[in-house]
């Protein structure tokens, strides 16, 4: 039996939710989960309770967890706040540029975020947003960022999302030149433009609520 932790569960599942081997709405059974990872049920349970605290599960009792499923509204309200958690952070990781960082582990984490393949693009994703939290240097922000729900989001729209590759290559410039200010702009448009998409999006894809 592997001795994963909690946690590496929890990351395991999420990156399981990002590359489409699981969807909202789906029931995590606890036994399956203990065959598909090779852990003990109480590894599964505490994992499940970590993902249940970031809003990405409910757990129903007698019932088990599921993962959560949007309704329009809450996702759009998800891309509100990361637009301005997203934004933040880019601002202060461009004024710790300013200030003599070193911007290259943004631009590595880039890198690999644009050349990920599908089954890559989760571990990718969450490096290159750890590069910029790190480089802001606010730990309030390293908590924060990452307990936003925009892998639901994106999970629930799936073929919907447009690419923003070149967004995160405006994005990683601006931080790279010191430029706070467009930073955040650019951030903030880039996560905004999604949220405005959502309305035309059609209804299946979303909850009622």
């Amino acid at each position: 039996m592997s001795s994963s932790s909690p946690d590496t569960l929890a990351r395991d599942i999420l990156r399981g939710l990002t590359d489409g081997q699981f969807v909202p709405g789906q029931r995590l059974a606890e036994r399956d989960l203990m065959l598909r990872y090779d852990v003990g049920r109480s590894t599964v349970r505490e994992g499940l309770s970590r993902l249940a605290s970031m809003g990405l599960l409910e757990i129903i009792p007698h019932r088990g967890a599921t993962i959560r499923r949007l309704t329009r509204r809450e996702a759009v309200d998800v891309l509100r706040v990361a637009a301005v958690l997203i934004g933040l952070t880019a601002r202060q990781a461009a004024e710790a540029v300013a200030a003599g960082a070193d911007p290259a582990p943004m631009r590595e984490a880039l890198a690999a975020y644009v050349a990920a393949a599908r089954s890559d693009l989760s571990r990718a994703r969450a490096r290159y947003y750890r590069a910029m939290t790190t480089l802001a240097g606010n730990r309030e922000l390293d908590r924060l960022v990452p307990a936003v729900q925009v892998p639901l989001v994106r999970a629930q729209i799936g073929e919907y999302e447009t690419s923003s590759g070149g967004g995160h290559e405006a994005l990683v410039a601006a931080i790279a030149a010191g430029d706070g200010d467009l930073a955040e702009r650019t951030a903030h448009q880039m996560l905004s433009a999604l949220a405005e998409r959502l309305p035309a999006l059609p209804e299946s894809l979303f909850t009622r609520g």
